[in-house]
């Protein structure tokens, strides 16, 4: 029985050295997925709203999305028919144009 004991204690140092290495990473990798998508509403909304595959977190007029897997013009289009009219619609810090936006907002509720 003995012997068992020096495995069963590698074990656990291991298990708990994995532990630690994880949850030093584990809150980097989150913040590493930054917005995406980013649009400001005609009027205010708040909590969460899905667009197809897009997960939209709102307060007050703004909303933020991480990623998508359609194009942006898409992604605007949809955003436009579930939250409502925009005001603004960039991707990756890049503002879509006022003709871009208003083909947009031709799908808004």
């Amino acid at each position: 029985m003995n012997a068992f004991l020096p495995k069963i204690a590698s074990l656990a140092a291991a298990a708990v050295l994995s532990a630690t290495l994880f949850a030093a990473t584990a809150p980097q990798a989150y913040a590493n997925r930054s917005a995406q998508y980013a649009l400001t509403t005609a009027e205010a909304v708040s909590g969460t709203r899905v667009a197809r595959d897009t997960l939209w977190r709102c307060d007050a007029n703004s909303c933020s999305a991480a990623s998508s897997t359609s194009r942006p013009a898409i992604v605007c289009a949809l955003a436009a028919r579930e939250i409502g009219r925009l005001e603004s619609f960039s991707v990756r810090g890049e503002a879509f144009d006022a003709e871009a936006l208003e083909k947009c907002n031709s799908r808004a509720r």
